[in-house]
């Protein structure tokens, strides 16, 4: 089965329920950004690191603006179910930006990356980091990749929403970026079954194909 679920922010709590969801089989969880468990390289994070491994469950994630991308391009690269992954753990897999993952026959395209809001607060390779938002290299290839697909996929996981006016966001603070003009071309223009994103910390039912997560833990239903 496929579950997703909202930003975790390194809450070892978050997958205290997890241990009854999982208990006999290897099930896939889906983390839309901001997994935080990579952050400073600590010792407590190892440890973190070493208990979330014991779960009985794949845990997929696609980074958001409290990852630190310095860390997490430090783990080995590699490639599971037909997309590169970076493994940080047995169980414990980054999904890369602009890939496709089939997983128990479900087509899976993941995009991760945002902007943060309070950017100008942070210091830069400390607990903010300028690649934080896709590149235009890689929004090229991550359409290109969509293209290939037929702009086909089961499931779509974000962690940014797609630029849509979907009563989401105060207009007054909404941020305007290539990467959420982006999303909204796919909005647009790709078939999909379902579109997961967190970021915006609300668990909602934005539309019949579109959620907002955040501590929910939903099960993908075709």
């Amino acid at each position: 089965m496929i579950y997703i679920t909202g930003d975790t922010h390194g809450d070892e709590k978050r997958f205290a329920p997890f241990k009854k969801l999982f208990p006999k089989r290897r099930d896939h969880l889906l983390v839309c950004g901001d997994f935080g468990f990579i952050w400073n390289g600590s010792p407590q994070e190892r440890k973190t690191l070493s208990r979330l491994e014991r779960l009985d469950c794949m845990i997929l994630f696609v980074e958001g603006v409290h990852d630190n991308l310095d860390l997490l391009e430090s783990y080995p690269l590699e490639e599971y179910c037909g997309g590169k992954v970076r493994r940080i753990g047995k169980n414990i897999l980054w999904m890369q930006r602009g890939e496709f993952y089939t997983i128990e026959g479900v087509r899976i395209f993941a995009l991760g990356g945002g902007e943060s809001e309070d950017a100008d607060e942070r210091e830069a390779g400390v607990n903010w980091w300028p690649r934080e938002l896709p590149s235009a290299e890689e929004l090229a290839a991550a359409r290109a990749a969509l293209q290939k697909a037929g702009d086909e996929a089961d499931i779509i996981i974000t962690h940014q929403h797609p630029d849509l006016g979907l009563g989401l966001v105060d207009p007054r603070r909404r941020q305007i970026n290539a990467l959420g003009a982006f999303l909204r071309l796919m909005a647009e223009t790709i078939h999909y079954r379902h579109w997961y994103f967190g970021g915006l910390h609300i668990d909602r039912t934005v539309t019949p194909k579109m959620t907002a997560v955040f501590e929910k833990i939903l099960r993908y239903q075709p």
